[in-house]
C-alpha cells in the first residue's frame, strides 16, 4: 500500500541538516507546518531532532508520522521532550494476520507493544508531549476492523483516532480502496496553491503523491524555496489547474483519472499566503 514497497527510489537517501536548515530560514517567516516526512521513515533520520528543534526556535510546527517499529523507550522519551507539536502512529489493522501481510517484516504485537510504552511513558512523566494520534487506513483488508480498532484505542491514552483514505500512489500500488467517489465537473487541485512538497534531495514537487519527483519544479540547490514556490513553472502549473488545462499523461491527469472526484470543493484564484504546511522527505 506505500510506494516503497515497489522499490524504485533513486535519489539521495537523506536530507542534510544544511539543506533542511536553509530551506526552514526560507519560510520561517510564516510559520508553517513542517511534516518532516513524505516517504520513508522519519526516526531512521538521525537528525530528526535537531531538525524539530531547530524548525520549533524558527517558529514552526512540526509533524511526524512514524509506523513505530522503531519506536523504543529512549525515542519515546525523546519525542516527549522535544517540541514537537504532532506525532501520528501509523497502525493498520487490529489483527497480527492483517498487520503483518500488510507491512510485512514487522510483527504486530511488538509494534503495539512500542506504542502502548510510549502512551504509558507520556502519562508517567506527566508532559503534555506531541498531540498523539494513531491511524488505520481504510482499504478492504481493514473496513470491517474499523469499529474494533477504534474501540482497542479509545483509552490508551491518544489524543485522536484517525481514519485515513486509501490512496494508490498514482497507481504505483495496487488498489484497495473500498469504493470510488465520483462527482461531475472539473475543479482545480489545491495543493499547488496550499502546500510546498520537498524530496529528500531537494527537489519540490506539487504535491505528497509525487514521491518519484515525475513533475520536478525546481530544487533546493540551485534556488531558493522561495524562488521555486513563486517561479514560472508553479505560476505555469496554477494557471493550468484553474483553466483545467491539465496535461494529459502527467501526474496531475493520473491523478483525476485514478480518484474519479474533484480534489476541492472551491476555486482557489490566488496564493494569498507564502504557504500553509511544508512538506519534507527526510528519506
Amino acid at each position: 500500500m506505500c510506494p516503497q514497497s515497489g522499490g524504485g527510489f533513486k535519489r539521495e537517501s537523506e536530507m542534510s541538516m544544511n539543506m533542511f536548515k536553509s530551506i526552514i530560514d526560507d519560510v520561517c517567516e510564516n510559520s508553517p507546518l513542517i511534516k518532516l516526512y513524505m516517504t520513508g521513515e522519519p526516526l531512521l533520520h538521525n537528525g530528526l531532532f535537531d531538525m524539530i528543534e531547530y524548525a520549533s526556535n524558527k517558529g514552526c510546527k512540526t509533524m511526524v508520522h512514524t509506523n513505530a517499529t522503531l519506536l523504543t523507550e529512549q525515542i519515546s522519551f525523546k519525542l516527549l521532550s522535544s517540541s514537537l507539536t504532532y506525532l501520528s502512529f501509523s497502525f493498520d489493522g487490529c489483527t497480527s494476520e492483517v498487520y503483518e501481510r500488510l507491512r510485512p517484516p514487522a510483527k504486530f504485537n511488538k509494534v503495539k507493544s512500542n506504542i502502548i510504552k510510549y502512551l504509558d511513558l507520556k502519562t508517567k512523566i506527566k508532559t503534555h508531549g506531541p498531540h498523539t494520534t494513531i491511524e488505520i487506513i481504510k482499504m478492504k483488508d481493514t473496513d470491517e476492523l474499523i469499529k474494533e480498532f477504534a474501540a482497542q484505542w479509545e483509552n490508551s491514552g491518544v489524543d485522536k483516532i484517525s481514519v485515513a483514505d486509501y490512496m494508490t500512489w498514482l497507481d504505483s500500488v495496487n488498489d484497495r480502496r473500498v469504493e470510488t467517489q465520483c462527482n461531475n465537473g472539473y475543479k482545480p487541485c489545491w495543493f499547488p496553491f496550499n502546500y510546498g512538497c520537498i524530496l529528500s534531495d531537494g527537489t519540490v514537487v506539487p504535491c505528497c503523491l509525487d514521491v518519484f519527483g515525475k513533475m520536478p519544479l525546481g530544487n533546493i540547490t540551485n534556488n531558493s524555496f522561495r524562488e521555486i514556490w513563486f517561479g514560472e513553472q508553479f505560476e505555469l502549473l496554477r494557471k493550468h489547474m484553474i483553466a483545467g488545462q491539465i496535461q494529459q499523461g502527467s501526474i496531475c491527469d493520473g491523478c483525476y483519472k485514478t480518484f474519479c472526484r474533484s480534489r476541492i470543493d472551491r476555486l482557489v484564484l490566488s496564493v494569498p499566503r507564502f504557504l500553509a504546511l511544508l512538506k519534507t522527505s527526510l528519506l
